[in-house]
């Protein structure tokens, strides 16, 4: 009779994993798999039957070439810039004996929690024709002009790069905190001088974290449309980013397809690219089961001068423009004078009683809590059957999760539209809040999968056969021991899915609708139709949430990180 039990027992529990799997499975497939197969399908159609006149029509028009090669040569240098700012200030506050080391490390990752956007905003005020860094130039040398153009492909590479290093820092600051010191001793105990141990042994053993970096950073170059849009599209500068948004709104679906196809190649390529780069390198690790101490270079000398000019590049670089955005939301208008008489709150007074603000606010927060939740739960239920159980295609949800990590952010918002403008099936989501919703699950779904599988993979399954052999339900298990410690990483995921949800703009611009704005859509039509103060004001407005969620991420990552040491020190 007990076999009997057991049995059915054990088809209880197989039926309950493969219903779970078919769910999980239909979640992926529509949020992730239809909207990708409906823009390279129709990218190939035209009047119902397949064609390649799309593509003819991009390739025979030279203002396309022309945004194909803006993509590339800008991202290419911004991506240059970033990494050198990247790995320079990781090996400053990692490596050397820096005073203030924390605080540095906070300020550094903070453009990391700033949204492009609010970044091509702070510049336009501190360095614009009337910046307050322009006007301080013209009251100093008694110009009319200044030696910068913000509104210019320059403009676009310098605030793209200092926006996008903080992927390079967190990167590089991770290998280098982890690396083993033990070779660059024994280096230095042979004679061998910091240079040259810099160059043959720390620079390769952290070569990958670079190069992934760079990735991180040319990707996030080639998909950003906020920057472009307000430093290039009133010099007449265009990128394929802000060539997909100009298509959109004319509006001409053939060709935003074909286009968005076009920079899906291009991250493709440029992927590829830093992979082979990377390939034919020699490969080197460094194997440690427990938690290191690297060493300490000593700056001597230099350590002033060095401490001078990180600090002044924290200033110039992070202070100044979130300073400027906040004195170009106080001034009645953009240019005035840096006076008392000329500030006042009324672009806030505007702002607060602005019904479409006023749904901005709203939506954002909606659907970045909705986003974060759905995606947490449902993420770390496929982590849980790829990682745990094993499960036969759960690799598979996990593999194809990761998909959208890869695509363009405009490539999302146009599968958006064609997906649920008139599906086969259910109702027409377009126009509606609810594809907003749709398009940050699909674009943020790798954020959770990435947390919930790491925090996974760390937890021993001993305890949980442990709870098994004691009699314990896989249930009672799953509540009592695996849960409890997965929490962490779910809510490590869960912030920062809302961060990245409340504050995106690429795919939100594309998607919008009367009533479904969100706060980042608000702030770029308000600059881009001339309210300065009214934009800087609702960016300011929506920085402390930014910034509270940004800091809850830290603490919680200090955290995990002490608990891994500590594991480390007692194995």
């Amino acid at each position: 009779m007990s076999s009997v039990g057991a049995s059915r027992s054990l088809g209880r529990l197989i039926d309950w994993r493969i219903w779970l799997f078919v769910l999980l499975a239909g979640f992926v497939l529509v949020t992730v798999i239809y909207p990708i197969f409906q823009v390279a399908i129709r990218s190939f159609l035209v009047d119902g039957r397949f064609d390649l006149a799309n593509y003819e029509r991009v390739l025979l028009q030279p203002r396309n070439y022309v945004a194909v090669w803006n993509s590339l040569w800008v991202s290419v240098i911004a991506t240059v810039l970033a990494t050198v700012i990247g790995v320079v200030s990781a090996f400053l506050v990692q490596r050397t004996d820096l005073p203030a080391k924390n605080l540095f490390r906070l300020l550094l990752i903070l453009p990391f929690a700033i949204p492009p956007l609010f970044a091509a905003m702070g510049w336009v005020q501190l360095a614009g024709p009337v910046g307050l860094l322009s006007q301080a130039w013209k009251a100093a040398f008694g110009t009319v002009t200044v030696p910068w153009n913000i509104y210019s492909p320059g403009g676009i590479i310098f605030v793209l790069a200092v926006t996008n290093y903080p992927l390079v820092f967190i990167t590089v600051s991770g290998a280098l905190q982890r690396m083993d010191p033990s070779l660059e001793e024994a280096a230095r105990i042979s004679g061998v001088g910091a240079g040259r141990i810099m160059r043959d042994i720390t620079l390769p053993l952290v070569r990958p974290a670079i190069l992934g970096g760079a990735l991180l950073a040319f990707v996030s170059s080639i998909d950003n449309f906020g920057i472009p849009a307000v430093l290039g599209l009133r010099a007449n500068f265009y990128v394929l980013t802000t060539r997909i948004y100009e298509a959109l709104v004319v509006p001409n679906m053939p060709l935003a397809t074909a286009m968005s196809m076009l920079l899906v190649l291009v991250a493709v390529i440029a992927m590829f690219g830093f992979r082979a780069v990377e390939g034919q390198r020699e490969q080197y690790a460094v194997i440690a089961g427990k938690s290191v101490m690297p060493n300490v270079v000593r700056l001597n000398r230099a350590r002033p001068w060095l401490v001078a000019g990180l600090a002044l590049a924290v200033i110039v670089i992070v202070v100044l423009p979130l300073l400027a955005l906040i004195i170009a939301s106080l001034l009645r208008y953009w240019g005035a004078d840096l006076t008392l008489a000329n500030t006042t709150l009324a672009h806030y007074t505007a702002v607060l009683n602005a019904p479409a603000a006023q749904r901005g606010i709203v939506n954002s927060l909606a659907l970045a809590t909705g986003a974060a939740t759905i995606l947490v739960v449902v993420t770390a239920l496929i982590s849980y059957l790829n990682i745990k159980e094993r499960m036969r295609g759960a690799g598979l949800l996990d593999v194809v999760g990761l998909i959208p990590f890869a695509l363009p952010g405009s490539v999302i918002g146009v599968g958006m539209i064609l997906a649920w403008s008139n599906p086969p099936v259910g109702p027409t989501l377009y126009g509606t809040i609810w594809v907003l919703l749709l398009a940050y699950i699909m674009r943020y779904m790798a954020f959770g999968l990435q947390a919930t599988r790491t925090t996974l993979q760390q937890i021993h399954g001993s305890l949980e056969e442990a709870a098994l052999t004691c009699g314990a339900s896989r249930l009672r298990t799953i509540k009592d021991v695996t849960f409890p410690l997965l929490r962490p990483g779910m809510v490590a995921g869960w912030v920062l899915i809302f961060i990245s949800a409340f504050n995106e703009l690429t795919v939100s611009v594309l998607i919008w609708t009367s009533g479904s704005e969100t706060i980042g859509v608000w702030i770029f039509l308000m600059q881009d139709s001339g309210f300065t103060g009214r934009a800087s004001a609702l960016a300011v407005l929506t920085l402390p949430v930014i910034l509270i969620m940004f800091l809850m991420a830290q603490a919680l990552a200090r955290l995990e990180e002490r608990r891994a040491q500590a594991a480390g020190t007692k194995s």
